[in-house]
């Protein structure tokens, strides 16, 4: 509290007693006193001149120190060091370690890039950062950005994901993130690979109904009624977007191409379990063979990374129970 009434004290007692003087000097020039007025009007001048001293000081000092605070006498700088350190928390600086194929010499090699990012920094950003500001060499397939096309494939951290929907700092294991091309697909150049084949395999699975009644299907005058029954029997399988993750995921395919593949699969499934289809039994046949659903060793790792729980393995032994049925039914 002492000191207060001292800082205080020191601010405002000179800009009180110059107006006091003045004061003192006008009564003077009234009432005669000419000594008094005399000694006030020195100490006047004297008080004008602190005044316009101190206040030139100030502003030359506050010019010059745009942050600083006058205290009492004093002016203290504020530095803004909690703006800094919050600014440092929303930036971290991470290595990323992509594996690029180069065609010319169809080797993969190893190169670093290291790029500022924020929390909300996804994987396929920090690829587009570098794209644009370290390296345009670099080849990324993307198209929405948003976990709905599939296109941005590829094995970040040894695990095949979509680098939309991969975090940089939740997937970075001592501020670095591997990331390499899928190898379960023809590469073509770094990241980026081929899908002919792919999109032909799903293409011979037919993914499209089957009607008889071709005057309903070409000029319709009402929908097809389902179920909710029916409708839960096939729908979790159709959120597939055709990423190839479970492809690249699959050890089968890996190691004997002639695999009709999960995903492929998935998608008899998906039709052969639609009410409106009227193509099953040729669905089944078409998937009884030895490449066919009998290759799945169900090791279930084709579930484990799609991105939208599609579950190609249960499919697939789904696909074998109805294959089974349908020959003991043959048998009868």
């Amino acid at each position: 509290m002492k000191e207060s009434l001292i800082a205080l004290s020191t601010v405002y007692a000179p800009m009180v007693g110059v107006p006091a003087l003045l004061f003192v000097y006008v009564l003077s020039l009234v009432f005669g006193l000419g000594v008094l007025g005399s000694v006030s009007f020195i100490l006047v001048m004297i008080g004008l001149l602190v005044f316009g001293v101190s206040g030139l000081r100030d502003v030359y000092f506050h010019k010059n120190n745009p942050r600083a605070v006058k205290i009492g006498r004093e002016f203290i700088e504020v530095k803004p060091k909690q703006e800094e350190k919050a600014s440092d928390k929303n930036k971290r600086a991470v290595t990323f370690r992509v594996m690029r194929f180069h065609p010319e010499t169809q080797t993969l090699k190893e190169q670093d890039y290291e790029i500022e990012t924020n929390r909300f920094s996804t994987v396929l950003d920090g690829l587009l950062n570098i794209k644009a500001a370290n390296d345009p060499t670099l080849a990324v397939r993307y198209s929405c950005r948003m976990g709905i096309c599939g296109s941005c494939g590829m094995v970040i951290n040894g695990r095949p994901s979509l680098a939309c929907e991969k975090n940089v700092w939740n997937s970075a294991k001592n501020g670095s993130i591997e990331i390499s091309p899928m190898l379960g697909h023809p590469l073509l150049k770094d990241l980026v690979t081929d899908f002919d084949d792919f999109f032909e395999r799903h293409i011979l699975t037919n993914p499209y109904l089957f009607r008889t009644d071709l005057s309903e299907k070409y000029n319709p005058t009402k929908e097809y009624p389902q179920t909710k029954e029916q409708l839960n029997k096939f729908l979790p399988f159709s959120y597939c977007i055709m990423c190839g993750l479970c492809v690249d995921a699959c050890p089968v395919i890996n190691t004997n191409p002639s695999f009709v593949g999960p995903q492929a699969l998935s998608q008899v499934y998906r039709y052969y379990a639609d009410s409106r289809d009227e193509a099953g039994k040729n669905r089944l046949e078409h998937v009884d063979l030895l490449n066919g659903v009998w290759d799945c060793e169900f090791s279930g790792s084709c579930s484990e990374v799609c991105p939208k729980g599609v579950d190609p393995a249960f499919a697939i032994q789904l696909l074998k129970m109805e294959v089974i049925k349908d020959d003991f039914t043959a048998i009868k």
